[in-house]
C-alpha cells in the first residue's frame, strides 16, 4: 500500500498537461502568482503563454524540471499589467511578437544567452523606456521596437550586423542613436522615422540624428533619408566637446579593464574613446584626447 501511495504521489508531482495539440502537449506550472504554459522539446521548455496580474513577472529558469530555453510566439502578448519582466540566463530564443502590446512594460534586459529576437517582439510597448541588448545578438529584426514611443536611449552592440525594416519606427523620443560599423544592413524606415501627425505619410522625426562613422552603412542610411550624421572622435560624454573630462572617462574605463573589472562604456563610448583606432581604450587614448583638447584651446586663444 505504501508503494502505491508513493507512486501516485510521484505522478501528481509531474507537470500536468493542460490541453493537447496534434504537434505537442502543453503543460502548466504556477510560480508565485503567475501561471506559465509551456511545451517540452528534448530537455528544454518553451513558454507559450502566461496568466498573471503581477506588475513584475519573473520568468523561472526551469519549469517541470525542464530548462526554459525559449519564449514562444506571442507568449506574453498584451499583458497590460506587466511593468517589468526578468528573464533568466539560459534563454536563447525570443519568438515573434513575444511581448508585443505590453502597454505598461517599462524596462527590459535581454540575457546574454539570447541569440535570436523574433519580428515585432516588443512592438507597441508604448511605455518602454529602457532596453539593454546583449552582445550575442546579430540582428535587430523587423518591427522589433516599432511604436515604442517612450524609448529614449538604445545601445546597439557591435555584434549587430542587421537592423530590420521599421525596427525602431515611431520611436519619437529617441533623439539620436549610434550605429556601429558592424551594421551592414539597415532596413527601410528602420531609424528616425514616424507617421506625420497631419496624416501626410511618413516623415523624419524632428531633431533626430544618427551618430556613426564615415563610409559606413550608418552614413548611407542617413544620407538617403536626409538625417543628420554626426560623430566627434574623443567626445566620450557626448557633450559636443573634446576636453579633459573625456580623457578622465577614458582613464577610469582603462583602470577598470586593466584590473579585470567589467567596463561600463557603451558601444558609442568605445568608439569615441578609441582615439588611436587600435580597438582598445587605454591611457594612450586619454593622452591623445588631452593633446587634442590642448590644440583646440590654442586655436580658441588665437
Amino acid at each position: 500500500m505504501k508503494k502505491i501511495i508513493a507512486f501516485i504521489s510521484a505522478l501528481l508531482m509531474l507537470p500536468q498537461p493542460v490541453r493537447t495539440h496534434a504537434e505537442s502537449e502543453i503543460f502548466s506550472e504556477t510560480v508565485g502568482n503567475t501561471t506559465f504554459y509551456y511545451t517540452v522539446s528534448g530537455q528544454n521548455a518553451v513558454i507559450t503563454d502566461c496568466s498573471s496580474y503581477e506588475s513584475e513577472i519573473i520568468i523561472p529558469s526551469s519549469l517541470g524540471g525542464y530548462i526554459v530555453s525559449s519564449i514562444g510566439e506571442k507568449a506574453f502578448f498584451g499583458k497590460i499589467m506587466m511593468t517589468s519582466v526578468i528573464m533568466p540566463e539560459g534563454i536563447t530564443y525570443i519568438g515573434n511578437n513575444a511581448f508585443s502590446g505590453c502597454l505598461m512594460l517599462e524596462s527590459v534586459k535581454i540575457p546574454e544567452t539570447v541569440t535570436y529576437l523574433g519580428n515585432g517582439c516588443f512592438t507597441s510597448c508604448s511605455e518602454l523606456e529602457s532596453v539593454v541588448l546583449n552582445n550575442s545578438i546579430s540582428s535587430i529584426p523587423d518591427n522589433c521596437f516599432n511604436a515604442c514611443t517612450s524609448l529614449k536611449n538604445i545601445n546597439i552592440p557591435d555584434s549587430v550586423a542587421v537592423i530590420g525594416t521599421e525596427a525602431f519606427f515611431g520611436c519619437s523620443d529617441i533623439s539620436g542613436i549610434f550605429i556601429p560599423p558592424s551594421v551592414k544592413i539597415i532596413g527601410e524606415n528602420a531609424l528616425g522615422m514616424h507617421y506625420d501627425i497631419r496624416g501626410n505619410g511618413i516623415e523624419t522625426i524632428n531633431n533626430f540624428s544618427i551618430r556613426g562613422l564615415p563610409e559606413t552603412t550608418a552614413e548611407s542610411y542617413a544620407e538617403s533619408n536626409n538625417i543628420e550624421l554626426s560623430f566627434l572622435l574623443g567626445d566620450v560624454n557626448s557633450d559636443g566637446f573634446v576636453d579633459a573630462v573625456d580623457a578622465a572617462f577614458v582613464l577610469v574605463e582603462y583602470a577598470d579593464l586593466s584590473t579585470g573589472q567589467q567596463g561600463t562604456f557603451d558601444t558609442y563610448q568605445k568608439f569615441a574613446g578609441d582615439y588611436d583606432g587600435n580597438e582598445m581604450v587605454d591611457a594612450v587614448d586619454a593622452s591623445m584626447i588631452l593633446m587634442e583638447y590642448a590644440r583646440l584651446q590654442t586655436l580658441e586663444i588665437n
